[in-house]
């Protein structure tokens, strides 16, 4: 057995027995939450220790990750600093930043971008629709756009990736049409109708008339030769 595996094996049994004996506690004992957080704090930092000696392991990295994230939130819901309607925003962010973090440790990966960019405007979401900016409707367009603007930066970054319009344009037509609220609709589509015929009209002052020259005698004769 090589030593990566029996680190792996050390860290996932180790894990499996501290959050055993934790649920074992915590069904015949009131644990409070501040020793969670103790808990996932000093078993996030020992999980990174294991990854410092060797750093190959990058899954290691995810781990530590988790758990610190996870204190954090049991941490700010104890001290009354993050309101329920905000938890979806804290787990959409603490998911998104190891994706931003990986595209800085490499920036030829800029696809990490993507998944980071989605998580976080979904995060975003969360608090302006608690403070009353983004109704059902609007809600409904800011994701859409939201997750629209990636496949638009994808081809703008290289124009050879056409087919990212493809998916950016369909989801930017649904949006709009959720941005046109259902009374405006008469509204828009009269306007259409004006905007229309004032075209045709300014067309019709605007284009150049071919000139026709008349035939001269000759040429009609040859088409009535022609007829008979």
């Amino acid at each position: 057995m090589n030593t990566p595996t029996k680190r792996a094996g050390l860290v996932w049994g180790g894990l499996l027995i501290v959050f055993g004996v934790m649920a074992l506690l915590e069904t015949f004992l009131d644990i409070g939450p501040w020793i969670w957080v103790a808990v996932l704090v000093v078993g996030g930092l020992a999980v990174y220790g294991v990854y410092a000696i060797d750093r190959t392991e990058k899954w290691l990295v995810v781990i530590a990750y988790a758990m610190l994230a996870i204190a954090g939130l049991i941490t700010l819901l104890t001290l009354n600093l993050l309101a329920d309607p905000y938890v979806a925003t804290y787990v959409l962010l603490a998911i998104a930043l190891p994706f931003f973090l990986a595209f800085l440790y490499n920036r030829q990966r800029w696809g990490l971008l993507i998944p980071a960019y989605v998580l976080l405007a979904v995060g975003v979401m969360v608090p302006l629709q608690d403070l009353g900016i983004l109704n059902d409707l609007l809600t409904t367009a800011y994701v859409l756009f939201a997750v629209a603007i990636p496949f638009f930066v994808v081809y703008l970054r290289n124009t050879k990736n056409w087919w990212a319009l493809i998916p950016a344009g369909i989801l930017t037509a649904i949006a709009v049409s959720f941005l046109i609220a259902e009374a405006a609709v008469e509204y828009i589509f009269a306007a259409g109708l004006i905007l229309a015929g004032v075209l045709i009209v300014v067309r019709q002052f605007t284009r150049k008339e071919e000139l026709v020259e008349p035939e001269s005698p000759q040429e009609e004769e040859a088409v009535e030769s022609e007829s008979e």
